[in-house]
């Protein structure tokens, strides 16, 4: 049975987690450096999820607040499109809103400094850990077009 990850997607890191075949717990895999070159990151990144037996990836959208696209949502969508490039795997995008307010939380509640863990990458691999969670909690429902896109299908994307 093939696993489910989630991707939080940054210009500096990119957080990565995993969820177990049965889609009941949840663990953070080594933060990615985006580096440069997006084609380099998109492949490292392809290589992690690939050493997982991923089968499908959620990619995280940081949208506006009233649920607009955002320049980075537009960039997460450009990742997410050369990931599905990358892998047996269907890619599909995610609201990530208050998923990094989250991994604050709970590396503030383990007594580890933000700081600390922004310049280590535990913040983002926390944030893909509460994306993934919270994705199992509501039901493991794929995303649909609004989450995918338009013209888009979870699939295609």
């Amino acid at each position: 049975m093939k696993r489910t990850a989630a991707v939080d997607y940054g210009l500096r890191r990119i957080g990565l987690a995993v969820g177990d075949p049965l889609g009941i717990t949840v663990r953070g895999l080594e933060t990615v450096e985006h580096g440069p070159d997006l084609a380099e990151a998109t492949r490292r990144v392809a290589l992690a999820l690939a050493a997982e037996d991923v089968g499908q990836v959620l990619v995280g959208l940081p949208l506006h607040a009233g649920g607009d696209e955002s320049e980075m949502s537009l960039q997460a969508r450009s990742f997410g499109r050369e990931l599905a490039q990358q892998g047996d795997w269907r890619v599909g995008f995610l609201d990530e809103t208050l998923t990094t307010w989250e991994a604050e939380e709970a590396v503030k509640a383990r007594g580890i400094r933000l700081r600390e863990a922004k310049k280590t990458g535990l913040l983002d691999r926390e944030a893909a850990i509460a994306m993934l969670r919270g994705w199992l909690r509501d039901g493991q429902k794929w995303p649909s077009e609004r989450e995918t896109g338009p013209g888009e299908t979870a699939a295609e994307a």
